[in-house]
């Protein structure tokens, strides 16, 4: 094990190494895998930003090949460790990846959790793990949507999780589930032909909770 990280288990067959003191995954991560999953169980997932690589394993822990891709290579020893405890139907893998070298048209849903705040905008946290989880540096939101964009296949979905202030900066076709007074799921679907639906939901309701409850189960 690794000193100052745990091993947490959100989902039955999962184990996620993280550091004990920083960011740690939270709400979103569930809220955004299963909003992902509400437009079916795809073959094949990315997840850019991936971290401690929860959102791709929630993936994977109901039959989805995911593939997580992180610029940080502090993530590395963590990821060792999580791949050698989980076991889960579809297959996970990890890689350290600049958004600029994740490769195009490979997959039929792209999903993310993207920093919060705007680059020199926002509270910055003192813990560097955290930090750069919560605010931008080297990539935008605008950059994570572009890439992600472009790994999908024909026909696939990208799904993120931003600030509801942000939701100006999601390109039009969206579909917006408002989660609360400040999180919003957004999906993009660049072939969508049609009025795509806006939503506000509390994170009380049978639907959000419902998000969570799909990856629990006996551990």
């Amino acid at each position: 094990m690794i000193p100052g990280w745990t091993l947490d288990r959100p989902a039955p067959g999962v184990v996620v190494a993280q550091p004990e003191r920083g960011f740690r995954y939270g709400a979103e991560a569930f809220w955004v895998a299963g909003f992902a999953l509400e437009g079916g169980v795809p073959e094949s997932a990315a997840d850019l930003g991936t971290g401690s690589g929860v959102i791709a394993l929630l993936l994977a822990s109901v039959g989805v090949d995911a593939t997580g891709y992180e610029l940080r290579e502090e993530w590395g020893p963590g990821w060792e460790v999580t791949l050698a405890s989980t076991v889960v139907p579809g297959r996970v893998r990890f890689e350290r990846a600049d958004l600029a070298d994740t490769p195009p048209g490979r997959f039929a849903l792209v999903v993310s959790n993207p920093p919060f705040f705007p680059r020199d905008t926002g509270p910055v946290a003192p813990d560097t793990w955290r930090a750069a989880a919560r605010t931008e540096s080297s990539a935008s939101l605008a950059r994570f949507l572009a890439a992600g964009i472009a790994m999908l296949k024909p026909g696939g979905r990208m799904c993120v999780v931003v600030p509801r202030e942000r939701e100006g900066e999601i390109p039009e076709p969206a579909r917006v589930v408002r989660i609360g007074a400040r999180r919003s799921l957004v999906e993009v679907r660049p072939d969508f032909r049609g009025v795509p639906g806006r939503e506000s939901l509390t994170e009380t309701d049978p639907r959000v909770v419902g998000w969570t409850s799909r990856f629990q189960g006996p551990r």
